[in-house]
């Protein structure tokens, strides 16, 4: 779906570049871009979308490789859901559909009928004719996310999709991105802040910071490599001597009956093994806790992770 090597993108007059050294290769999916306010989320997109010119490296977008004609490209195939409200507040959500629709390459009728199509998929069918200007925050989001899926593209961005919506606007709008994902065949690619969002619909996770990958790979697959919180049971419990030497390790949270909660300092959680066979201890399991995925997003900030590519 997407892929880039080495990727830098930089403005004019800045010292140093927006992203750099970036490497990774996306399935079709639902793909979760987080970071913080100025970690490069906004540029990434920005040069997915073909809008800037990599300075360095290389990378394509449905096999199209980036750079200066990668926008005209790429328009008939993927849509795009800025964060941003640009709707035309006199017209209708169905001519303002109709006429993206056109934008993005459709004939004039393929447009109007594509228009009810999404329109009614996204629960506006009955609200289409009338102007955006009297829409709830919520139904202006599904217009938004219509216009982006008119022309039946293969990708789809979303940048903030949930902003400014209610419990209930929230869970609406992600059940509707499972759907493109699931009904329409589209990947996906979620950009938010808000880590439950990402969370319940993403199976994919890119964490960038200051302009570079932190983390990356399959949701699953990042929880486990970066899981720290391990249960570990042994044969019987450990003398006062062996569960002191625990410490290296890590910390004891817990420990009951021969059952020990430990956050881990190494990083491999094998190593319990060893350590039980050096103590003469018989440890019988070891089950990680998965960590929370805003566990998982601070480590990667404070540099406890690797790419992970798409494992």
């Amino acid at each position: 779906m997407i892929a880039f090597e080495n990727l830098e993108v930089r403005y004019p007059q800045a010292t140093t570049p927006a992203l750099r050294g970036l490497t990774l290769s996306l399935e079709r999916g639902i793909v979760g871009l987080l970071g913080p306010n100025g970690s490069g989320k906004s540029t990434l997109l920005k040069t997915w979308l073909g809008l800037l010119t990599p300075s360095a490296g290389t990378g394509t977008v449905l096999g199209v490789p980036l750079g200066s004609e990668a926008a005209r490209r790429l328009r008939g195939r993927i849509g795009y859901m800025p964060e941003y409200d640009a709707l035309i507040e006199d017209a209708s959500a169905y001519e303002q559909v109709a006429f993206w629709g056109e934008l993005s390459g459709l004939a004039p009728e393929a447009a109007r009928d594509r228009a009810h199509e999404v329109l009614y998929f996204v629960g506006l069918d009955e609200a289409r004719y009338r102007p955006v200007s009297g829409y709830s925050t919520g139904m202006r989001q599904r217009v938004k996310l219509a216009q982006a899926l008119v022309h039946s593209p293969a990708l789809v961005f979303l940048d903030e999709p949930t902003n400014g919506l209610d419990p209930d606007g929230r869970r609406r709008m992600l059940d509707l991105v499972l759907r493109v994902h699931a009904e329409l065949g589209a990947g996906v690619i979620l950009a938010s802040h808000l880590l439950g969002d990402v969370e319940r619909v993403a199976d994919q996770l890119v964490i960038l910071d200051q302009g570079q990958i932190k983390a990356a790979g399959s949701m699953a697959g990042l929880r486990q490599a970066l899981a720290r919180r391990v249960e570990l049971r042994f044969l019987d419990p450990l003398a006062p001597e062996q569960e002191a030497a625990l410490a290296e390790l890590g910390t004891v949270l817990e420990a009951r009956n021969g059952l020990y909660d430990l956050e881990l300092t190494v990083a491999d959680p094998a190593a319990a093994f060893r350590w039980a066979q050096a103590q003469g201890a018989t440890l019988i399991q070891l089950t990680p806790r998965h960590d929370r995925l805003d566990e998982v997003l601070l480590r990667a900030l404070h540099g406890d992770a690797t790419s992970m590519g798409g494992n």
